[in-house]
């Protein structure tokens, strides 16, 4: 097939999910072409990026690119018709950003020596109104995959539903993503869950086991939870314990984590590793003893659904401690393969860390049941599997329908 990804950033290190997703489509013989909004940074880049042969274009979408734009769009019919339907919900603004998307989307598949199959966006936010355009324009399916922050806490309601029910299809990470989406939103569509993950194989247990190692892995945002992390590894220390803590990632919470990190007077025990190497990251995996990510929902309301770290984690046969919030119990069974606290709570992530520390076989138990699990049910080729026979079935349902 012929697939055509449209997203709003590319390559993007956070979205990994993404990128893995991609190339395993292309390993199958399809063919995958990129139209972002913006360029990634492609100085921080994950292996599969190299190993990619695919078309990309870069709108590099900015206040002064709109500009230059809006003399040489043409208004089609489907822009009024588009500018019509989304009027009610959207600010303006946003549906003439829209238009002018569009418009460079068009031009872009006229110009592709190929007739598109489907396009895919990931992320259900409003520049998604562009691609419903062209799928109009086109006669194209269009399907998006809704994450988490475009659903949790950036759109309305009212929002939300435009962009979901106008797709042909919608693809959600987790069952709670579908229930929240279906009961709460009130989206009326049909849906398919496919776990946003990692290639398993990709990340194994390499590397020996680091005493009192402990590490997170994510953004630096409120909605990881890393104050609590840190004020858990600082208890640990108070009593005693002989830690060494790794925070990979960065973010606009930095600045007060670090300073948190000086109030609990844990500096000789912390290190911000920033952004890491792929073979960096799967060292740094391998070698915790603990894997922590404390994750809340945060003040505007933004969330993790189903973190796809906490897979890469688990299949280096890491042992994790997590909460319960979201979809983060369709991956982890507390004491099953993995341990689950509230969120939001210093004491409760404490008590775990240490029990998984004082006790060596029961971490290695859990640790080896994560592997299972993830081996098992959250590999990305079984997720492309199911991936692949939506887009064929949406497909022929559209070319029958001709």
């Amino acid at each position: 097939m012929n697939i055509l990804y449209y997203v709003n950033e590319f390559p993007k290190i956070s979205e990994s999910f993404m990128l893995n997703e991609i190339d395993e489509l292309n390993n199958r013989g399809h063919n995958i072409i990129i139209f972002s909004l913006r360029e990634g940074n492609k100085d921080i880049l994950h292996d599969e990026y190299n190993d990619l042969d695919i078309t990309e274009k870069y709108m590099n979408l900015s206040a002064s690119s709109i500009r230059n734009m809006l003399p040489e769009i043409d208004f089609l019919d489907e822009y009024v018709n588009t500018l019509s339907s989304t009027i009610s919900a959207f600010p303006v603004k946003i549906t003439g950003i829209n238009i002018i998307i569009s418009n460079c989307l068009i031009n872009f598949i006229q110009d592709l020596e190929c007739d598109l199959d489907i396009i895919h966006g990931h992320f259900a936010n409003s520049v998604k109104i562009a691609q419903i355009c062209v799928s109009s324009c086109f006669n194209i399916p269009s399907v998006v995959t809704a994450h988490a922050y475009e659903i949790f806490s950036t759109q309305t309601d009212e929002q939300i539903r435009y962009i979901c029910n106008n797709m042909d299809h919608i693809f959600v990470p987790s069952e709670y993503n579908r229930e929240y989406l279906r009961d709460k939103i009130g989206v009326k569509n049909s849906f398919t869950k496919v776990p946003a993950t990692t290639r398993v194989n990709k990340f194994n247990p390499t590397n020996e086991t680091i005493s009192g190692r402990i590490l997170t892995v994510g953004r630096l945002s409120e909605k990881k939870g890393h104050v609590f992390s840190i004020d858990a590894v600082a208890n640990l220390i108070d009593r005693g314990y002989d830690l060494d803590y790794h925070i990979i990632g960065t973010g606009d919470k930095e600045k007060i984590l670090r300073e948190r990190v000086f109030e609990r007077g844990i500096q000789d025990s912390v290190k911000f590793l920033g952004h890491v190497s792929d073979d960096r990251l799967n060292k740094e995996l391998s070698q915790a003893s603990v894997f922590v990510l404390p994750c809340v929902i945060a003040s505007n309301g933004d969330r993790d659904a189903m973190p796809v770290v906490l897979k890469e984690a688990m299949a280096c046969e890491t042992a994790c401690v997590s909460t319960t919030i979201s979809a983060i119990p369709e991956l982890i069974s507390d004491k099953q393969n993995g341990l689950m606290v509230p969120p939001g709570e210093s004491d409760s992530l404490t008590d775990a860390i240490r029990y998984l520390l004082d006790n060596p076989k029961e971490r290695k138990r859990l640790a080896k049941n994560g592997l299972i699990t993830v081996k098992q049910k959250f590999d990305i080729s079984a997720s492309v599997n199911l991936l692949e026979k939506d887009f064929e079935n949406i497909v022929c349902n559209r070319r029958n329908n001709r």
